[in-house]
């Protein structure tokens, strides 16, 4: 930390760097707990996410299968080509309907890539989210007191595929209504599902909010150092997004290989496990992007003489143009809104606290830039920059003029000096050097 923070500020260090290092882990919590409430607990993302799992023709093709599987389970299609073939071939049915499986399976793949088939699948996951959501915040009790369950209900889907590959509609209609039926919540699993829903929904509130409202702790407690705070917190965001990614990735793997029992199906098992956590790579994403802006405001209060110049530039628009200032600040909020809006009530609130502590930094940067340049005029920090360039450029030249005389010049040193030192005398009274120049290349000269 700065040797200039006062003594008064030394025994906050502790507990501010205990603070950035907590709200940073709250930020890698927050990125899961935030994925799940949305991923599991938001129809839109759901039945979003459920639409681009059909869409991929890995997961298309295992559903395809399913469907013919359970048309199979479910309609005797031997049966029904016994009755339908002539009587020469009515013993070879079977043999036709296991080859007809092979057609069926085709077509079905083909007939779920169709708008329709889509729809009836988006549809399926929509009514059965609500139906999950319904019970979870305890808006139908059915399901605990009377052995109820929520279903994904996949027959229309199978209902669809049959008339696809040409089963007569009336035996597609008489499929069983249990058909095609994956269950998604047993009544005696209600009391644990919906404890799991009420944490996941608290949990992420609370770390999306405590990360925020520990760091801000920690920029209050750090006076004079403020800048190093925000660059603490903005590697730990970016730590904990790829710490995210990385688990993902880990993790990834070891559920594809518990869950897979056919390893026909790994490229489907992968496709799903890529798509279904395609939300979390978004919300890690976001969090590594906040994590550069933190960063980049760290760079713009820091000390360093570049940072310096750049508050020179910002100086005059800061402190004579505020209302232009917020303006654009403002704009910029609300373009972030309408190209993101919040989902939620917990996204409404994290949002909020995240403008205002944006809105803070902005005033402290103003008022800083106020403090360091009270004089500072527009293209001011032009002309610097120009002066700063044509010294190092003068500095470049000089050694590179020293080294070239040191390897060509065989007279003694002290007469080399000479003869510099009066040309540096010679360049002072043409006026090419003024005094300050002079004064700075014969301290140099006498030095080296």
């Amino acid at each position: 930390m700065p040797a200039s923070a006062s003594a008064g500020e030394q025994p906050h260090r502790t507990s501010v760097r205990l603070l950035v290092v907590l709200a940073s882990l709250l930020a890698f919590l927050s990125i899961f707990t935030t994925w799940i409430d949305r991923q599991a607990l938001d129809t839109g993302a759901w039945v979003d996410t459920s639409g681009r799992l059909l869409e991929n023709e890995q997961v298309s093709d295992a559903v395809a299968t399913y469907a013919v599987d359970q048309l199979y389970a479910n309609v005797d299609i031997a049966g029904l080509l016994q009755r339908q073939l002539p009587r020469d071939f009515k013993q070879i049915s079977g043999p036709v309907a296991g080859g007809l499986r092979e057609v069926a399976t085709r077509a079905a793949e083909k007939a779920l890539r169709t708008g329709r088939i889509q729809v009836e699948w988006k549809t399926a996951n929509r009514l059965a989210h609500q139906t999950l959501l319904r019970i979870l915040e305890g808006g139908n009790a059915a399901v605990s007191t009377e052995g109820g369950r929520v279903v994904l209900d996949l027959r229309p889907l199978v209902e669809q595929v049959a008339t696809r590959v040409g089963v007569d509609p009336r035996v597609a209609e008489a499929i069983p209504a249990d058909a095609a039926r994956l269950e998604i919540l047993r009544s005696d699993e209600l009391s644990l599902a919906q404890t799991i829903a009420r944490a996941v929904k608290g949990l992420a509130l609370l770390f999306s909010l405590g990360t925020l409202a520990l760091f801000a702790l920690a920029a209050y407690l750090a006076r004079g150092w403020r800048w190093m705070v925000a660059l603490g917190y903005g590697l730990g965001l970016i730590a904990a997004a790829v710490a995210a990614l990385a688990l993902r990735k880990v993790a990834g793997g070891l559920v594809v290989d518990d869950l897979l029992r056919n390893e026909s199906a790994r490229p489907a098992a992968e496709a799903t496990w890529a798509i279904g956590t395609s939300l979390l790579v978004s919300i890690a994403t976001t969090a590594l992007a906040y994590g550069a802006l933190f960063v980049l405001a760290s760079f713009l209060a820091s000390p360093a003489e570049r940072a310096l110049t750049v508050r020179q530039a910002l100086a005059p628009s800061l402190r004579d143009r505020p209302a232009a200032v917020w303006s654009a600040f403002a704009a910029a909020v609300f373009l972030a809104l309408i190209l993101s809006p919040p989902r939620s009530l917990r996204e409404l609130v994290a949002t909020t606290a995240l403008v205002a502590l944006a809105a803070a930094g902005l005033e402290a940067l103003r008022r800083k830039t106020a403090r360091e340049f009270p004089d500072a005029l527009r293209g001011e920090w032009r002309v610097r920059m120009r002066q700063r360039a044509r010294e190092a450029r003068r500095e470049a030249a000089r050694r590179i003029e020293a080294a070239i005389t040191e390897l060509t010049d065989d007279r003694d040193p002290a007469d080399a000096r000479l003869e510099r030192l009066e040309r540096l005398a010679a360049l002072h009274d043409r006026g090419v050097l003024d005094d300050a120049e002079f004064d700075a290349e014969k301290k140099r000269l006498l030095e080296s």
